[in-house]
């Protein structure tokens, strides 16, 4: 009787067991059947709208005219904001005008310069020194040229007041209505032989483009909005004012000052050696006790003092007036 008993209770267990086993099996391979199911039905939705043309709908341009109007507002405040406190360009500026600018804040900037020990470059003169050896000026770059200078000066003065030791070097990029006839003038002498090369080149790169990837470049387009004066300048300082430095460029309100690239080295590039430290000196300024003993100064800062030489590559950027009328105009042709 009890192995009749303990072989009953086996075969309950076991059925119970197999039916737990199937009905967990067929759950399982239904939600299966399910999941697969619908991303068959989401894969053949996605392919069919790919497939199918593109219509206008009303809602959806009503939509689309409300967030590119809320887009152009946005842009008109944004333009506004730039340009609150932007030096706007002088159209009646004449080249007498800017080379007696170019003079009269020459001498001022050396003063300024003396007074606050800031060493200049010899001769320096806002990187358009060309123009005081003769240099012709183009009709057409006279205003931007005294809006660049200004820029320049207001660099200038940042670094006086933020305690930079000197300008070791600095240069500018002529911009192209600096150049743009004498650009034209050799472009023409040199029609006929550009056009004999123009085919075969082409024709090469065509070729060879094919084989390259496609890089975008990040800037494109952005001479719709602004306009960007490079210079460049080399600087002594020390750490606190190549800082201070930098914070007055990033926060002027009336130029913006965009720093593109800067390279920075210690003016002293060995690491002190023993023996370099100084002796015990004196304390100054403090009276020998009755055996004439002085306090003195044992201890000596072998590093962390020297000043540091930077090469800022900075792009002077003034926006464009017309921003916001060009961006209108090309928002009502996309909406359309």
């Amino acid at each position: 009787m009890k192995k009749s008993g303990f072989l009953k209770g086996y075969l309950i267990i076991m059925i119970v067991s197999t039916l737990l086993g199937g009905y967990f099996v067929f759950s399982s391979r239904s939600q299966y059947n399910e999941s697969k199911d619908s991303f068959r039905a989401s894969k053949n939705t996605v392919a069919a709208l790919k497939s199918s043309k593109i219509y206008p709908d009303s809602k959806n341009l009503k939509e689309k005219q409300k967030q590119v109007a809320g887009y152009v507002e946005a842009v008109g405040s944004l333009k506004a904001k730039v340009l609150e406190n932007q030096s706007q360009l002088n159209s009646d500026f004449t080249e007498q005008s800017f080379r007696k600018l170019m003079e009269d804040e020459t001498v001022a900037i050396a003063e300024m310069a003396e007074k606050e020990k800031l060493t200049l470059p010899e001769e320096f003169a806002f990187g358009m020194e060309a123009y005081n050896r003769g240099k012709q000026v183009q009709a057409g770059a006279l205003s931007r040229l005294e809006w660049e200078l200004n820029a320049i000066k207001r660099f200038v003065t940042i670094a006086a007041d933020s305690g930079v030791s000197s300008i070791d070097d600095f240069s500018r990029d002529e911009f192209k209505l600096e150049t743009e006839v004498e650009k034209n003038d050799e472009e023409e002498s040199n029609a006929t032989r550009s056009s004999r090369r123009t085919s075969s080149r082409s024709s090469s790169r065509g070729r060879r483009s094919n084989d390259k990837p496609v890089t975008t470049n990040p800037m494109a387009g952005a001479e719709k909005v602004m306009e960007t004066y490079r210079f460049t300048s080399e600087i002594t300082a020390s750490y606190e004012a190549l800082t201070a430095l930098l914070n007055g460029i990033a926060a002027d309100k009336n130029y913006f000052l965009w720093l593109r690239k800067i390279r920075i080295e210690n003016e002293r590039q060995t690491s002190p050696r023993e023996g370099d430290a100084p002796g015990p000196t004196n304390v100054e300024g403090v009276v020998p006790d009755e055996q004439g003993n002085v306090p003195k100064i044992d201890a000596t800062v072998l590093f962390g003092n020297e000043k540091m030489k930077a090469r800022l590559f900075i792009d002077a950027v003034r926006f464009k007036e017309d921003l916001v009328k060009s961006e209108a105009v090309d928002a009502d042709k996309e909406s359309t």
